[in-house]
């Protein structure tokens, strides 16, 4: 085995075991900071019930998310980005209501595999506060052209 063999197989375990410890950690504190669960195909907030859909492929990621409320319903995407090894987002809140159309997340992708976690927020007039939740995606639809696509279990950006 060669050096660099040897190194590059070093930077791909730790790659690997960052990996599984960061989405170990982010697992946890979304579960505690937000009452997270695992994908489904739907998750509430609030009072409302919130459904997310992901199209993954090219350069833009591009996700609808909709609820059965009318208004005061929104989401946040985050990404794991294998390259810096940390959650990113655009920071912004979008809107996640009924009517709600699609948005493509400002964010820029090298070629490879992505994990998505989305964040709901949904206003609640009884308690007169924002109540959270959110969901990993475990469900895709991967785009290899502008006209094929497939329900995939992966999100793959760059292609």
């Amino acid at each position: 085995m060669t050096t660099t063999t040897h190194s590059a197989r070093t930077t791909l375990i730790r790659r690997i075991t960052g990996l599984i410890i960061a989405t170990t950690a982010m697992f946890f504190g979304f579960a505690l900071a937000s009452n997270a669960g695992t994908a489904h195909a739907d998750t509430v907030a609030g009072n409302a019930v919130f459904h997310s859909e992901i199209a993954c492929g090219g350069d833009e990621l591009v996700f609808t998310v909709n609820s059965d409320a009318d208004y005061d319903s929104y989401a946040k995407l985050w990404v794991w980005d294998p390259a810096t090894e940390e959650w990113v987002t655009d920071d912004v809140w979008v809107e996640a209501d009924y009517y709600a159309t699609a948005n493509i997340a400002d964010l820029t992708f090298e070629p490879g595999y992505y994990m998505v976690y989305v964040s709901y927020a949904q206003w609640d007039n009884g308690a007169g506060d924002w109540e959270y939740s959110g969901e990993y995606i475990d469900t895709y639809q991967q785009y290899y052209t502008s006209s094929y696509h497939e329900t995939s279990d992966y999100c793959y950006m760059g292609n």
